[in-house]
Parts: C-alpha cells; sequence; structure tokens
C-alpha cells in the first residue's frame, strides 16, 4: 500500500514563479496551480503556473478553472509521454502571514474528492521571512476527503547570507553604485551614468567595472570597498532579478545605515491609471519586502519627469559637498576638479579630486561629441551651485578637455560668483585668476579687423565674429572661411592675438584672459551688444579663465574641425548665456 505524502517539497522554478507574480499582484492576492509528481510520501512542486482569479481582492482569489485547463493541457503537449511531471496541486497568496483559512481547506476538499491522488495546496505570505503554509487533502474511503497539515522544504537560498559590512565599506571620495536590471533598466542606468559623471560625480557600473571572476564575489568586492552612495533603479523586471534582490539591494540598505553613504532611489513604475506618476509602493513590492515599507518610507525620485534625473544628480552632488566640506577646510586647501571630455571613464577615476568631470567621448575624437555637450549643459549649472555651497577660498581645475567645455566651464565659475581660480596645465604649472606680482608682462595683445564683403543694403545682423588666437602666428585661414562662408552673415570681425613670437608665461594668465575678455565685449558694444561668435585657439587653461568674463555675452562658440571632408573648419557646437536661468550652456548645435 502506497503511504500518503505528508510534505510538499518546492522546487526553485515554482519558488520563483510564485513569490515574483505574488510580488506583482500586491495588494491583491493571486494564484493558480502546481505541477510536478508524488515519491517516496512527498509532493515535488517542480512548476507553479499563474491563473488570473476572477474575482481577485486583498482578501480573496477564486481561480478561473477554464483558464487553468488550458494551461495545463499547453504545458502537458510539451512534455514527453514518459515524463511523470503532471498536476499535483494549487497554490495562492495572502498579503500577510496567515494560514489556510476554513475556505482554503473547503476548496481543497472538493478538488481531493475527483482525483485519485492527494492534493497539495500552497499559501504564500511575501514579508521579511517569505512564510510559506503546506497544505495536503486526500480522498478516504467512501468518497470522504480530509486535509492535513504539511511540512514544507524550500530550495536553498542561492547566495550565502550576508555578513556585517566591513571597516572602510563607505568612503566619502568612493563612486556611486548604480544597481538595475539589465532587461528593462539598462537605458536608465546609462542615462543616470552619464549625467553623474558630467556632473563630477564617479559612478561603479558592471559593464565597465567588474572585474574578472564569480560575479556574486566580484559585486560583493565593490559594494564593500569603499562607496559614497548608490542608485537603485527600479523596473517592472527587477522584481525578477536574484542578484539586486539578494545581494545588491541588501547590502545598500546595510550602507545606508550609515549617515555619510546616500541612496537614492530611481522610480519608474508608473501609477496605475497616472502615466506621469510613479508608484511610490511599487519598490517594496517588486523587491519583495513588503508589508514593511522600507523603500517608501525614503526618498524615491520620479524618473517619468524630466526632472527626475536631474533631482537624483542634484542630490548626491550635494552629499558629496557635505562629505568634502570638512575636510577642504580642516586642510585650508583649494576646492578641486578634474576635466576630461576624451578618456573613456571607469570607476577608478575615485580619488582625492573633489569633483571629476568626464563626458561621454566622441566617436572620431576630434569634436566634442553632441551627447556629451547636451549633458553638460544639464549638469552644470548644478555642478556650479554646488562648487559654491562648498564655500572654498579658491578652485583649482585639471584635467584636460575640448575648448568649448572649457569655455563652458569656466563660464559656470564666474568672477562674480566664485573669486579666485587656478587652472593646471599638463606639466603642473597653475594658471590663476588673480595676478601675481611677478607678472613678466611679456606679452601684449593686438587687435584687428577682419575685411571681408557684406551687403550694405541690408538690414543689421547684430552678430560679430571673433578670433581669439593665443599661440605664435596661428593660421586663420579656417576662421576666414568661417566668416566668409556664413549663411546668416555677420555685421564685423575682429582678430584677438598675441604680439611676437614667445608663448604666453603662465604669470601672464590672470591679465591676458581679463584683457581678452574686455576685447570681445568692446566689440560687441560697437556693434549694438550683438551677439558674438567666437573661435578660440589657445591653451586650454586660458579658455578656463576667458569664459570667466563672458557672463553679460551671448556667445556662440566653435570647435576646430580638422577632419573635414572640405579641409579645415570651425563648426559650431554650444551657445553660452551665462546670465540667464538654466545657464552657461543654454544651447547645444548639430
Amino acid at each position: 500500500m502506497t503511504r500518503p505524502p505528508t510534505h510538499i517539497e518546492l522546487h526553485i522554478d515554482a519558488y520563483e514563479t510564485i513569490a515574483s507574480e505574488t510580488a506583482n499582484h500586491l495588494p491583491r492576492e493571486t494564484g493558480g496551480i502546481l505541477l510536478g509528481y508524488q515519491e517516496n510520501g512527498s509532493i515535488v512542486a517542480t512548476h507553479a503556473m499563474v491563473v488570473e482569479g476572477r474575482e481577485s481582492t486583498t482578501n480573496r482569489y477564486v481561480r478561473d478553472d477554464v483558464r487553468a485547463n488550458d494551461l495545463l493541457k499547453e504545458f502537458l503537449e510539451q512534455r514527453s509521454v514518459d515524463d511523470p511531471t503532471g498536476y499535483i496541486g494549487e497554490w495562492h497568496s495572502h498579503p500577510f502571514p496567515s494560514e489556510p483559512s476554513p475556505v482554503d481547506h473547503a476548496a481543497m476538499r472538493a478538488i481531493a474528492k475527483g482525483s485519485s491522488n492527494s492534493i497539495a495546496l500552497l499559501v504564500f505570505a511575501p514579508g521579511e521571512t517569505d512564510t510559506f503554509f503546506g497544505l495536503i487533502a486526500r480522498r478516504q474511503r467512501f468518497g470522504r476527503a480530509t486535509t492535513k497539515g504539511a511540512t514544507l522544504s524550500l530550495p536553498p537560498a542561492r547566495f550565502a547570507p550576508l555578513g556585517p559590512l566591513p571597516n572602510g565599506a563607505v568612503r566619502g571620495d568612493g563612486p556611486v553604485f548604480i544597481s538595475y536590471r539589465q532587461t528593462d533598466g539598462t537605458a536608465q542606468a546609462d542615462a543616470l551614468e552619464d549625467l553623474l559623471r558630467a556632473a563630477g560625480l564617479v559612478v561603479w557600473r558592471d559593464h565597465t567595472d567588474l572585474r574578472p571572476g564569480t560575479t556574486t564575489d566580484r559585486l560583493e568586492q565593490a559594494l564593500t570597498r569603499g562607496l559614497s552612495a548608490g542608485v537603485l533603479v527600479v523596473s517592472p523586471d527587477i522584481a525578477n532579478s536574484d542578484i539586486v534582490r539578494e545581494r545588491e539591494l541588501p547590502r545598500l540598505l546595510q550602507l545606508d545605515a550609515n549617515p555619510d553613504f546616500s541612496l537614492c532611489i530611481a522610480n519608474t513604475i508608473a501609477r496605475a491609471g497616472e502615466e506621469s506618476k510613479c508608484d511610490y509602493d511599487a519598490p517594496d513590492r517588486l523587491l519583495r519586502l513588503v508589508p514593511a515599507r522600507t523603500l517608501a518610507d525614503k526618498k524615491q525620485s520620479n524618473m517619468l519627469q524630466p526632472s527626475g534625473e536631474l533631482e537624483i544628480v542634484r542630490d548626491l552632488l550635494m552629499h558629496r559637498i557635505e562629505q568634502r566640506k570638512p575636510i577642504i577646510r580642516a586642510e585650508e586647501r583649494d576646492f578641486i576638479i578634474r576635466v576630461q571630455s576624451r578618456p573613456a571613464a571607469s570607476a577608478l577615476d575615485a580619488d582625492k579630486d573633489d569633483l571629476h568631470i568626464r563626458l561621454r567621448p566622441s566617436d572620431d575624437g576630434r569634436l566634442p561629441s553632441r551627447a556629451g555637450l547636451e549633458l553638460l549643459r544639464k549638469t552644470l549649472p548644478l555642478t556650479s551651485d554646488a562648487v559654491y555651497a562648498a564655500d572654498a577660498r579658491r578652485v583649482r581645475i585639471s584635467g584636460g578637455a575640448h575648448l568649448s567645455v572649457a569655455l563652458a566651464l569656466g563660464a559656470a565659475l564666474p568672477e562674480t560668483k566664485l573669486g579666485k581660480l587656478v587652472v593646471i596645465d599638463t606639466e603642473g604649472t597653475e594658471w590663476a585668476s588673480a595676478a601675481p606680482d611677478d607678472d613678466p608682462q611679456n606679452t601684449q595683445l593686438r587687435t584687428d579687423p577682419i575685411q571681408f564683403q557684406r551687403d550694405q543694403t541690408t538690414p543689421l545682423k547684430h552678430r560679430v565674429a571673433v578670433f581669439v588666437t593665443l599661440t605664435p602666428q596661428a593660421d586663420q585661414s579656417a576662421f576666414k572661411q568661417l566668416v566668409h562662408d556664413s549663411a546668416t552673415g555677420f555685421d564685423a570681425a575682429k582678430l584677438i592675438a598675441i604680439r611676437g613670437t614667445e608663448r604666453i608665461d603662465p604669470r601672464e594668465a590672470a591679465r591676458l584672459s581679463a584683457d581678452v575678455a574686455q576685447q570681445i565685449k568692446r566689440f560687441s558694444a560697437s556693434q549694438g551688444r550683438a551677439e558674438v561668435h567666437l573661435a578660440f585657439h589657445g591653451p586650454y587653461t586660458m579658455a578656463v579663465l576667458i569664459g570667466r568674463y563672458l557672463n553679460t555675452l551671448r556667445t556662440t562658440i566653435y570647435e576646430w574641425d580638422g577632419n573635414s571632408e572640405d579641409g579645415a573648419r570651425y563648426r559650431p557646437v554650444i551657445v553660452l548665456e551665462p546670465g540667464v536661468a538654466n545657464g552657461p550652456i543654454t544651447d547645444v548645435l548639430a
């Protein structure tokens, strides 16, 4: 005589289906059918199917029998003839931990009366412990059916238990960790990564910073060896990510218990019936934290609105400043910004710099990428505010970037907002905004009009072209071509250059940058406060310093393109208007 089963063994595929679908349907109950086989006194549940309920509420689930039969038929048709897997029972969820109800017992007895085999019921209640209750119903003699509680065995955990965080897991100058589900969260993670880097924050991303080795081991190292902040991107399919749910999120929550760490939640889940508003309960529901409100009680940014991404950037920038400000004051040092617009970025950029601006590199390497400049347009106002909030006596800029980026950075840090600024060249020499006592005054400026034919019968354009060249014997042909080929035309054009054949002494930087800016302003004023179209040729350091003085002008900035098919050309890339809201970059040009 076969021993009746008293035990239910749940396999991982069935477990994951039940847990994830329960999370997706909360706060309503859901359920479906169990598939598997009976063996040695156990009912083995290998698969679980979801059958949408006809009358599902927060405390009731009634499955659709027709749909259940169709799903069962489809499943069995795909199995081999000798496969023992078949229908073994039912499952459904309870929003809160509670054993099978009297209604559940009665329903299972009714099913068992029509079956020659014992029938299992699993009731799942999500939460910190993911509670399962088991019940087995079987037909007795004379058509009578009984139910009895069953013991349960759950699949082993995929990951070892987390231990406490080691010392140094939170580091003020560490990178920002982005946690996301690759299937539907990659685009949002990419967008946040690019914005954070453009604002001056270093980011850890799996596709660039995960070193070879076992994924979980490498993730554990990344999460415990010095992070400053984290961003959790909540997308619909995150419910199916074991790595996020069981590895990354628990560590991020541990880190967030430290006030020196900042956890941001990027919520992409729309509220039912309201596409522009996010569902603030969704993160806990999808990540199986309910009924606790672990994430619902934290600040969440609405990624369905354009402002959501910038809100996260602003929050993390200000968190960074909070961490760096005491150090800057204690050491009585400069606020340090490193900037790059050519090399690819990585988490290895994390160092003692207060901000490290990295723009997405261009494909050809000559002109700055339009996407990178768009990112800079969005983030420069935030970066400027963050630097101002640091209240440092002086700002120090190092690295290197395209000249348009340098001019824009200078415009974001004007003399009216920040007192002193120094730019470090590739040899480590300082080019300062404050004139030193030992300025040799060897270099002087000269200005010459650029002659071109203009139709005197047409109205003034209120546009002037300026070529600033701070290197000896610079080639003017590309600029003259710009003036002659302009489709919209200019009222006048001018050359601002250095006299002689010697290069600029860095000690002359303060005087010369102020003189160049003054010449540009005077030229614009002489043409009725005309819009300036500026082509700059000179040291990157001088571009930053000159940019600080462009706050009263609307300036279109050009970059030199030596790879053009029709010869070297100056191409317009950005428009600077530092004096308006959301400046200094107000437009990025194709």
